[in-house]
């Protein structure tokens, strides 16, 4: 039969255990607790050089009662393999010794899968480094399929998926189990026309992990799992899947996950489309979470998420990448589905060149998003909509949000339909929107403290809002923020406050809203609406459009900024508006925009800015503003490897910013001591003359 088979006695087996285990998990440490091999166990092994002897071999197999282990040689393998066993004995199949995925090749003929495994009791399965020919002849089912029983373990490593021109085929289908690994394959489709997955995941009622795997030109989905466990994807490479260009067809383009925890961690997705949406990536669950992922030109044809879409109870986002995205919906880079209980969180995000409804459209009850950079996307930097879904709440902080731009409302940022509204120490640079050039704020209250909003324009003659446009049901708080150099082809080129009802209450306190330009009224501040009581105190403006209940302690002074062309909006140590706030104002924060304590002079300056030169540099651990070598060593360890800094008595942003750590190598090696000039850090840092 061309099947040679060998049977040990106990210490003979033990060690030939041993040493099948380094074969198969090549040091994948995990397998090894995941399939819980005894040494105990008898193995009959199998080496099988034909297509016949390989068939023999998985007949024999499944009916003797024990643990085996097919060995092929290298060769080609023509036929429709099949396995089907009753018993809980495990199976191997592997190459020879010494032979290589790409030696071996099994290839179903065009009349059906290539290796079906079917196993109805809990017995392990797995499959290393084979080389599968999708050539089954139907679009709908695996060149490799396994169909564990319910508590089996699976693991497929090492194994290529390869699709022939004219061929259908799925790659790798596993259909039952209790927990499936796929590691270190390669699924690869042809360009092909029709919907055609590259790995499907269904029925594992445990844990998936998928790793180290490249998933692509796959007409359909890369990657689809769908379980009601744990998914983990981790460090693998999603291109060009998705291929066609008909939504009918389209589906999700690099992968679909789904299941009660979601985890896609360090993967690569490159120029995926999607006919419906999740262009790069759909996952849905109760937890979903997206970290240190990259999502480079992926599309939608028809719906949203250009990079991905995510919906769950709680989705987190985390120093995830996303560049030149689009959708033809709403989410160039990202889209939430959205819900009644969402908690949605992004943090420390990327979003450069996208276009869709917002590069992050956050379509949720409840969203946080903290220390995201948006840069250059069309049809928006962030869009937060509570609508449909009971908003409750949405909070930007610390986001910087340069050129973004959208023909709607909100070039930097829309927040709309949530009953608390949040924008707190952002920078908005140099956006531009029909309706709210740099921020379109609507909810029921709504807080704009410590923000620097400049240089941003509206582009409608007939709106209004060239910095910011604000529509507060309720309450708003308007408290030290900072808006100059902001156009408006309409109305109000700073502020533009719309009043629509008769018990709001306004109130802005220690604002700079000075040196925009209006085509039409209020070239700083315009307002429209009655409201219960509308207070206008303590801020330098210049014109102003509208009446308020009160307006008093205002001045109107050039603001004397450090340099203003080129960035710097923190005030001169000559500024009109040094102590002229009022700490009584509503909602006063407690920090600048840079961190620093609210009140460092005789009471609050005017602006997002508090004038300081008393603050030393994070490294300066002693505070005394001398470096040394060994406070600078420090330092740059901590951001080399992306420690929080929590030292001294400044211990400025984290992460580290990388010229921060460049400023304290300049000041320790110049020697001697530095000082504050109070402009814009870390250049405001200097060495003593």
């Amino acid at each position: 039969m061309n099947v040679k088979t060998s049977e040990k006695g106990m210490n003979e087996d033990e060690a030939q255990i041993s040493m099948k285990t380094r074969i198969i998990y090549k040091g994948m440490a995990f397998a090894v607790a995941m399939f819980g091999l005894a040494a105990t166990c008898k193995a009959v092994d199998y080496h099988v050089n034909t297509a016949q002897a390989l068939q023999n071999a998985l007949t024999l197999a499944a009916a003797n009662g024990a643990n085996n282990n097919i060995y092929i040689t290298n060769g080609y393998y023509t036929g429709n393999f099949n396995y089907n066993s009753s018993g809980a004995n495990s199976l191997t199949i592997l190459p020879e010794p010494g032979v290589t995925s790409t030696q071996i090749s099994i290839d179903g003929a065009g009349t059906g899968r290539d290796i079906n495994i079917s196993c109805s009791a809990n017995a392990n399965v797995t499959v290393q480094d084979i080389t599968f020919l999708r050539n089954c002849g139907n679009e709908g089912i695996g060149a490799l399929r396994i169909a564990g029983g319910g508590g089996a373990s699976i693991l497929v490593n090492g194994c290529l998926f390869l699709l022939p021109t004219n061929s259908s085929g799925m790659g790798l289908e596993i259909a039952s189990g209790l927990n499936a690994t796929v590691a270190n394959c390669t699924a690869a489709g042809a360009n092909t026309a029709g919907n055609v997955t590259g790995i499907s995941i269904v029925g594992v009622t445990g844990n998936v992990i998928v790793q180290n795997c490249t998933i692509t030109t796959n007409s359909g989905c890369g990657l689809s799992v769908s379980v009601p466990g744990v998914v983990a994807v981790t460090g693998n490479t999603f291109t060009g899947n998705g291929l066609t260009s008909d939504y009918i067809f389209g589906g999700t383009g690099g992968a679909l996950c789904s299941g009660a925890t979601v985890t896609l961690t360090g993967n690569t997705f490159i120029g995926n489309l999607a006919g419906y949406s999740g262009g790069g990536a759909q996952c849905n669950g109760t937890t979903v979470t997206l970290m240190a992922n990259t999502f480079n030109e992926n599309s939608t044809d028809l719906y949203d998420g250009g990079g991905v879409e995510c919906g769950g109870t709680t989705v987190t986002l985390t120093g995830n990448t996303f560049t030149d995205n689009s959708a033809y919906g709403n989410g160039g880079g990202f889209s939430s589905v959205g819900g009644t209980t969402v908690t949605l969180s992004l943090s420390n995000n990327t979003f450069t060149g996208n276009s869709g409804g917002g590069a992050a459209y956050c379509n949720s009850s409840t969203v946080t998003l903290s220390g995201n950079t948006f840069t250059g996307n069309s049809g928006g930097g962030a869009f937060c909509n509570g609508g449909q879904y009971g908003g409750q709440s949405t909070t930007l902080i610390n986001n910087t949000f340069t050129g973004n731009s959208s023909g709607g409302n909100g070039g930097g940022a829309t927040c709309q339909h949530f009953a608390s509204v949040t924008l707190s120490a952002n920078t908005l640079n140099q956006n531009s929107a029909a309706t709210g050039g740099g921020i379109y704020a609507s909810g029921q209250t709504i807080d704009l403290l410590d923000n620097l909003v400049v240089k941003n324009s509206q582009t409608s003659s007939s709106s209004q809002g060239g910095g910011i446009w604000v529509d507060a049901t309720s309450n708003l708080f308007m408290i030290n923020n900072t808006v100059f150099g902001n156009t408006a082809a309409g109305s109000g080129g700073g502020v533009a406050y719309e009043v629509t009802g008769v018990v709001e209450l306004l109130n802005v306190f220690n604002n700079i809203i000075w040196g925009n330009r209006a085509s039409g009224n209020g070239g700083d501040v315009w307002l429209a609406g009655t409201g219960q009581q509308k207070v206008f105190d303590f801020n330098d403006v210049d014109s102003m459009y509208g009446v308020w209940d009160l307006s008093q302690n205002n001045i109107d002074l050039s603001p004397q900024f450090f340099d203003p062309v080129n960035g710097d909006y923190h005030t001169q140590s000559t500024s009109p508006c040094i102590a002229e706030g009022t700490t009584n104002a509503p909602m006063l924060p407690a920090t600048d925009l840079d961190g620093s304590s609210r009140i460092l002079n005789r009471t609050v300056d005017l602006g997002c800015y508090e004038f300081t030169t008393n603050v030393t540099h994070p490294a300066d651990t002693n505070g005394v503003f001398v470096i040394t070598a060994a406070e600078f060593n420090a330092y740059a360890t901590a951001w080399k490897s992306g420690q929080a800094w929590t030292s001294g008595p400044n211990s400025g942003p984290n992460p580290i910013p990388v010229n921060y750590a460049t400023r304290a190598g300049y000041l320790m090696t110049n020697g001697g001591a530095y000082y504050n000039d109070g402009s814009a850090r870390p250049v405001n840092w200097k060495i003593n003359p």
